[in-house]
């Protein structure tokens, strides 16, 4: 018995030393999933890009603003002159979250409490986690300061008097803080990805699999002709699947549509022409259809992770931010959000509709070249 048991182990090392593939994929790929989660998700919610607009400009508006910063949550980036040019950062993206000072901040402060001066917090509601951060962190801060400010001019009679500040928080774009506005749409880029990167994956493994590769081969057809043949199946089934999850989105979940259905639906065809290239990089690669299978679930963590759909890549470290842009649906998924939940055009999201685009034309020009010369 123990022979025939040492046999089959020694039988089984035999085959995983000959699939350098797959030895790869079960040590490298948990530990290095590992390392990028736990990384990238040690720290908290913090440092979000925040605007200040100080119409006040004394010196009690101006610990305050340090007093956010302190507080590590905000990290003060830009400050606009006015609510407008504040309005336009957050419509952007380019801020979580913006402050307003009102002029008369620091005589509200010293004068006897009947109106609290008002203090407007005002967070994009298109990423809930942060934007509760956000909510959360601004309202201890503010009445951390207020009452020690109060408390130095008053003592303790001014703690008795009722507030001392009135912190107005609005959340635009998701104004009941909805998880399912967020996470939603977010599943459902994940599950292009997978549906695109799958097909396109077993595409060429299937035939090296069943052994009709060779047959294909030696048939008249080109190398490029091939590829383009494998590709256009995979990405009908990928658009198909896609508008079924957009219609259930929208009409079953009731996530908002409010921008231009039509430039998502041009916009969707271009992400899955990027993923696509991966796809058929990967298929090129394996030798079965379970190590493609196997490489999309490894590719698809990484994206899951660098997408900052569980934590927002602002809070990540810079090199892993730096990552970050690398992975095509991050820009996808802040494209597809910007659309549906802000109702954004293309000027709003044109960085990322660029770096998509970028990422597509290298992603599969580099798949193009090595397979034809894998495939020649």
């Amino acid at each position: 018995m123990f022979h025939r048991i040492w046999y089959l182990v020694r039988k089984e090392l035999i085959h995983l030393r000959r699939d350098v593939l797959l030895v790869s994929f079960i040590i490298l790929g948990p530990v290095s999933e590992l390392v990028f989660i736990a990384w990238s998700t040690s720290a908290p919610i913090e440092h979000l890009p925040t605007a200040i607009v100080d119409q006040d400009r004394t010196e009690a508006s101006r610990a305050l603003v340090v007093a956010l910063e302190n507080s590590e949550t905000f990290d003060a980036q830009y400050f606009p002159a006015g609510e407008t040019e504040l309005s336009s950062l957050i419509d952007a993206g380019t801020v979580s979250a913006g402050v307003l000072i009102p002029s008369g901040f620091a005589r509200g402060l010293s004068l006897p409490i009947s109106e609290p001066p008002q203090v407007q917090i005002i967070v994009d509601g298109s990423d809930p986690m942060a934007a509760r951060a956000a909510e959360m962190s601004g309202r201890g801060v503010i009445g951390s300061y207020a009452q020690e400010r109060v408390l130095e001019t008053w003592g303790n009679i001014a703690g008795q008097q009722g507030e001392i500040i009135r912190t107005d928080v609005r959340v635009w774009f998701n104004e009941e803080l909805s998880d399912a506005n967020y996470t939603v749409p977010s599943e459902m880029g994940f599950m292009l990805e997978m549906v695109a990167l799958m097909i396109a994956a077993i595409s060429i493994a299937r035939e090296r699999e069943l052994g009709t590769f060779e047959q294909l081969m030696v048939s008249p057809i080109r190398t490029g002709e091939l590829i383009i043949g494998k590709a256009i199946p995979a990405v009908i089934i990928s658009y198909v699947d896609f508008l079924l999850m957009l219609g259930i989105t929208v009409f079953i979940f009731g996530v908002p549509m409010k921008g231009s259905l039509p430039l998502l639906l041009v916009l969707a065809l271009l992400y899955i022409f990027v993923e696509l290239g991966w796809g058929l990089l990967i298929s090129g690669f394996s030798r079965t259809q379970l190590q493609a299978l196997l490489l999309v679930m490894v590719l698809a963590m990484v994206g899951m992770v660098f997408s900052g759909y569980a934590f927002p890549v602002d809070t990540m470290p810079p090199l892993m931010q730096l990552l970050a842009n690398l992975v095509p649906i991050k820009h996808w998924l802040l494209i597809m959000r910007d659309i549906m939940l802000k109702g954004a055009g293309i000027n709003m999201f044109w960085k990322e509709l660029v770096a998509l685009a970028i990422l597509g034309v290298v992603i599969n020009a580099v798949t193009l070249t090595i397979l034809r010369r894998r495939l020649d």
